[in-house]
């Protein structure tokens, strides 16, 4: 369907009267504005006035669009005003029936043209694929990014980074959605007060080094564990393997922090602390399986595990203390927890199989499979699926938790089912079954918070050692 086909079929008599509101023109028919709506899009003046007045949510919608070719040139998407407000006052998502809008892929196309002339969107992408070539000798295209649009810089973020980020400055949103927590975040990195506060809270070197590239003009940063504070507190942003950037807005409001002023208020930062090092790790996400919200922890782990050390680090970021057995499986392999449980398996099948935990290193898995289930065979039966998110640097060579959600999966609760009942007991202290079943939860390690800090400091303790940990030996 062609463009003129497209307004002729889908505008209606209501549609007069919105085009009165919103032009200067005056139609007489819906012929006329059709004709009006088909050249708007060749206008410059009107297509950068639609530019400037769209919300950020519309502009990323047009982005999405902009790479899908209907056959129809029709895309389908929600009518819904309190989304697409400045599109449908405009007239380019017209109605199509039953809740469904419909805009044409040209209108998209030059409204994305319009977008990326006014700054909106940007003319590159905001980030270097992995497989990418790229050398040190091209970081100078790192600029394009550090100087493009803010927003979408700070898009390569997953709306969980954000949530984590938000938590870490102890600032809240008003909306729960991405375009929310983005909208939040570029304001508080923009401002000169907020950067000071931040930079309360990052180590003396990152300090210093921060102070002679901001005076520096330098913006580019090497993707190294000593950073990582800074990256998680919105400084800097991810955007290759192997490099940072800090935006350009960050770096002029920078410019007006007092160092020397904020310099003064750091608190000294302790001469036995242990040296910091250099280390690859991996970021893992652990997802219980089938429960009624989603439970989810992301952890730091250091390359070079072994399962037998994995499956205690799940046992203790999910706050499970019984003794049930456990397996991992992934990509048609089965590691099982202990020398005895593999053993038993075979006997019982009589077949050959299957490897030990504490022999098998995790990381070839992990990267081969991509998932990896493990299984607790608790009466429970949690499954928790366990996925590569990010591979990092870290300070210092221990696992740690670095953002959360959902509440703890309590053991002998009957798994995910038992679960949601459990938990709606305990949400309602007048239930006649609230005090015998919070009785039971506290036997089992519960609490009502999870203890972050605490299971961090365990992790800690458990894995200070400078040799494996296995089942041999724990």
């Amino acid at each position: 369907m062609d463009l003129k086909s497209f307004f002729n079929h889908f505008l209606e008599e209501n549609e007069l009267v919105r085009a009165g509101l919103m032009s200067d023109e005056s139609f007489d028919s819906l012929g006329a504005l059709a004709e009006f709506k088909t050249a708007s899009i060749t206008d410059q003046d009107i297509l950068t006035e639609v530019a400037e007045n769209i919300s950020m949510g519309e502009a990323v919608l047009v982005r999405d669009l902009v790479d899908i070719e209907p056959a129809d040139n029709l895309h389908h998407i929600d009518y819904d005003v309190s989304k697409y407000a400045a599109l449908i006052d405009y007239q380019y998502i017209l109605e199509e029936g039953g809740g469904t809008g419909v805009i044409h892929h040209d209108i998209v196309m030059a409204i994305d043209a319009a977008l990326k002339d006014t700054g909106v969107l940007p003319d590159v992408d905001m980030f270097i694929h992995r497989d990418e070539n790229f050398n040190p000798r091209d970081i100078s295209r790192l600029e394009e990014i550090y100087r493009g649009p803010i927003y979408w810089l700070y898009n390569n973020l997953t709306w969980r980074e954000l949530q984590a980020m938000l938590r870490r400055l102890g600032s809240e949103t008003e909306g729960n959605q991405k375009d929310d927590y983005l909208r939040h975040i570029t304001s508080l990195v923009t401002s000169p007060e907020f950067l000071a506060e931040i930079l309360l809270h990052i180590g003396d070197e990152e300090f210093r080094i921060i102070r002679d590239n901001v005076e520096k003009d330098y913006n580019v940063y090497e993707a190294k564990s000593r950073w990582e504070e800074a990256r998680s507190l919105g400084l800097i942003v991810k955007v290759h393997a192997h490099y940072f950037v800090m935006h350009q807005k960050v770096l002029e409001t920078l410019k007006t922090v007092n160092f020397d002023a904020v310099n003064r208020n750091r608190r000294p930062q302790g001469a036995d602390k242990p040296a910091r090092g250099d280390f690859n790790a991996y970021a893992l996400m652990f997802e219980v399986m089938e429960t009624h919200e989603p439970v989810w922890r992301e952890v730091q782990v250091p390359t070079g595990l072994n399962f037998y050390e994995l499956h205690l680090i799940i046992r203790e970021v999910m706050g499970w203390r019984g003794s049930s057995p456990s397996r991992f499986t992934a990509d048609g392999f089965t590691i099982y927890e202990s020398l005895l449980l593999m053993n038993e398996a075979k006997a019982d099948s009589g077949e050959p199989g299957g490897l030990v935990a504490s022999f098998t290193q995790a990381d070839a898995l992990l990267e081969r499979a991509g998932e990896v289930y493990y299984q607790y065979e608790s009466v429970d039966g949690y499954v928790v699926k366990i996925s590569m998110a990010d591979r990092i640097n870290i300070d210092y060579q221990v696992p740690a938790i670095r953002d959360y959600g959902g509440p703890v999966p309590i053991e002998n609760v009957g798994g995910p089912k038992g679960l949601e009942r459990t938990l709606a007991i305990l949400g309602d202290r007048r239930h006649p079954d609230y005090v015998r079943t919070f009785e039971k939860v506290r036997m089992m390690n519960y609490r009502e918070r999870y203890p972050m800090t605490a299971i961090n400091n365990r992790l800690e303790k458990q894995f200070a050692k400078s040799h494996p940990v296995t089942e041999f030996n724990v």
